[in-house]
């Protein structure tokens, strides 16, 4: 079917306008009032898979009964009924191509145009992806993330920026600096806020700020939030906790203007030019895009109107080229008024009226290149956050097979390379069990089971060891969710092992602590009441006063041991500090030396060498020999010796200790003797325990006591 418009040309223009129906990359169909085809162009035969001279005169149900029902039906139907213009997008299951097919309605009946949009639906999918993954990463990091207007209200606030001023993200949305910060950092926020609006400029800088009392350090990054036209409409911050090291966008579519006819509404620019560039047609199109008069581009050059091509370029680029042949290339177009825009061009060379002639088909890219450059920025923004993030960032591909769910690796960001020791190249498209092997990899699909059947953000800490080394993690897995389905699990997971680590060293520490204040407290009460006593007795006593003085000293005496002992509990009893090889009978001989051992004797029954710190193994050794002799009337023989290939005794032929006391032995201040302090078992203990070695106290062969020390490492 022709158009009116074309049916009142003379022959050669007409003929012009059908070659170029013929030579479009569109698909074009007429259909009458009853629906049948009166015109299919050779692209819409490509499209429907159908020889066009059986189309013609055929009902379009009768052609393609299985459109029925679809889209395609109500689309024409409403066109017919209301003669507006319709559209509707079919994806070609044999050319494997998307194309939107629009629906333009005239007295004649109707006209169908379908534009190959393939391109644009795979730029689509790839930007809703992109976003779908931000959005996870955004939601999900452990980093401070908002968006501000020009008034300084939140806009957006991300859970972790929520967390830091104890809000939901709902309630955090609408306030200002002043609702959630002190007077001083809600000044300096609106400060840097108003700078950056004025300058245009991002800023980064550390500060300090008091929330509910507390003091946080942080490190700001903010910078100026453009809307499409690049005016600065607000704030865009990311903010990242530094006290403990701790811590966009719409798609736009655009829409075509409606076409009234098969040639003069086509949606791209459409310019016949012979070989020295004369214009010989346009469409309206081109009318519109370059605001210049059909009869004015009728007496114009191509070049009159192409940014950067001589007309002497031009045709050297068209001598070049064979009837049938087609070139593409990109450039940019100039307007009347004498402002540019960016044009992609196919030019195809055909003979029209045994002429050689060149049909030009232009599209204004600037949407195109618009979204491009958005996706673009939103790329590098989403690879900038990944590739200095200082969390482990990690990407699995969910998928189901008939086995069940299966996890493989996409992608680790490099801080997470770091820490563990793999890298994406060689974990990708592994599963955790191929990476790591049957038992840790089971245990990481659990987890990530465990995010696909919530299908929602799972947090939980973790102890892995990984080929860089053991590591404890605070892991939180995010589900990307398409179409319903769980398709990527987004992991970010930080490295807590030092502060695990510190936070148990500091149990341990306040547990000492309180064992010593509760020592101090207890056992040098008795001794200092008694100096007091006995100093005031003194005083008023002047007869007693030796014997008073006697006993002072004895008591200053006693606290001088229980404080000696109690700061080697203190300092020194958790620690081994430089372990090395340390003869026993040299140690042993060493250690008698330094106690009063009157007419006790001393038996190394094995000259053996073991591995160890030699300063604190003198307490271990002095501790048990002064034990020894003291629980004894002083005639007492005392043996060290090993009992297997890791365990070394020492032991006497003494009074030894009941079974009801060997369990309470070592508690600190536990002790038998009036004068004793209770604390020099307890520092056996202590010290074999810094070693790594097991102490139990039980009875020697005479009857005596016998320490046996386990796991100790005998080297002869």
């Amino acid at each position: 079917m022709i158009s009116p418009a074309v049916q009142n040309l003379d022959d050669d223009e007409a003929l012009r306008r059908s070659t170029v129906l013929e030579r479009v990359s569109e698909g074009v169909v007429a259909l009458d009032t009853d629906l049948r085809y009166t015109y299919v162009n050779d692209r819409a035969e490509q499209i429907l898979d159908a020889d066009r001279a059986q189309l013609i005169g055929r009902h379009v149900w009768d052609a393609f009964p299985e459109s029925q029902g679809t889209a395609a039906e109500d689309a024409l139907d409403v066109a017919m009924a209301t003669q507006e213009r319709q559209s509707f997008e079919r994806y070609d299951p044999g050319l494997d191509r998307w194309f939107e097919v629009r629906v333009y309605p005239d007295e004649s009946g109707l006209s169908l145009y379908f534009t190959d949009i393939t391109d644009r639906k795979a730029s689509e999918q790839a930007l809703a992806q992109k976003n779908r993954q931000l959005s996870a990463l955004i939601e999900n990091t452990t980093q401070a993330v908002y968006v501000k207007d020009r008034a300084g209200r939140y806009q957006f606030v991300n859970e972790a920026a929520a967390d830091l001023v104890g809000l939901t993200p709902e309630e955090a949305v609408g306030k200002r600096a002043e609702d959630l910060f002190d007077a001083e950092s809600a000044a300096e926020i609106r400060r840097i806020d108003e700078q950056i609006l004025a300058d245009g400029t991002a800023d980064s800088y550390e500060a300090t700020r008091f929330i509910d009392g507390t003091k946080h350090v942080f490190l700001e990054n903010r910078y100026p939030h453009r809307d499409e036209d690049g005016a600065i409409v607000g704030i865009v911050g990311i903010s990242r906790e530094i006290t403990e090291r701790k811590r966009r966008e719409k798609t736009l579519e655009g829409s075509r203007q409606r076409l009234k006819s098969l040639f003069e509404n086509l949606p791209d620019s459409v310019v016949i030019h012979d070989a020295e560039g004369h214009i010989l047609d346009v469409n309206e199109q081109t009318v519109d895009e370059l605001g210049y008069t059909y009869r004015e581009l009728r007496s114009m050059n191509v070049a009159d109107f192409e940014v950067g091509l001589s007309q002497e370029e031009l045709r050297e680029t068209w001598r070049t080229m064979e009837v049938g042949d087609r070139a593409k290339k990109s450039g940019r177009h100039r307007r009347k008024d004498g402002s540019s825009f960016p044009i992609e061009v196919w030019v195809d060379k055909t003979e029209i009226g045994g002429e050689k002639r060149f049909i030009a088909l232009t599209r204004d890219v600037t949407e195109q290149l618009q979204k491009e450059r958005k996706l673009k920025a939103l790329t590098e923004e989403y690879h900038a956050l990944l590739e200095n993030a200082e969390d482990a960032i990690f990407f699995l591909d969910v998928e189901e097979e008939e086995s069940g769910t299966e996890f493989r690796f996409e992608r680790l960001n490099p801080y997470h390379e770091a820490a563990t020791g793999l890298d994406s190249e060689s974990v990708r498209g592994k599963t955790p069990r191929e990476v790591l092997g049957p038992d840790l990899g089971a245990e990481l699909e659990a987890n990530y089971h465990r995010c696909v059947e919530a299908g929602a953000p799972i947090s939980y800490q973790e102890e892995l060891d990984m080929p860089a080394g053991p590591r404890i993690w605070q892991t939180k897995l995010a589900p990307v969710v398409v179409d319903g389905t769980v398709t990527r699990i987004v992991g970010i997971a930080r490295d807590v092992t030092a502060q695990v680590h510190r936070e148990e060293k500091l149990r341990r520490k306040n547990e000492r602590l309180d064992e010593f204040a509760g020592i101090v407290a207890h056992d040098l009460r008795n001794p200092l009441n008694v100096a007091q006593m006995r100093t005031t007795l003194s005083v008023e006593d002047p007869a007693y006063e030796d014997l008073h003085r006697r006993k002072v000293h004895e008591a200053l005496d006693r606290m001088e041991d229980i404080i000696s002992d109690t700061l080697v509990l203190a300092r020194r009893g958790n620690e081994a500090e430089s372990l090395e090889p340390v003869s026993v009978t040299d140690i042993a001989d060493q250690c008698w030396d330094m106690v009063e051992t009157n007419a006790a004797s001393l038996i190394v029954d094995d000259a053996c060498t073991i591995e160890g710190d030699p300063d604190r193994l003198r307490h271990v050794f002095e501790n048990l020999f002064r034990n020894a002799v003291e629980h004894s009337e002083g005639d007492v023989t005392v043996r060290v010796g090993r009992a297997d290939d890791a365990v070394l005794y020492v032991e006497d032929d003494g009074p030894g200790v009941p079974p009801a006391r060997r369990e309470t032995a070592f508690k600190p201040g536990e002790t038998s003797r009036e004068q004793g302090t209770g604390f020099g078992l307890s520092i056996v203990k202590r010290i074999a325990e810094a070693h790594g070695w097991g102490v139990r106290l039980t009875e020697s062969p005479d009857g005596g006591a016998r320490f046996e020390f386990a796991g100790v490492e005998i080297r002869s």
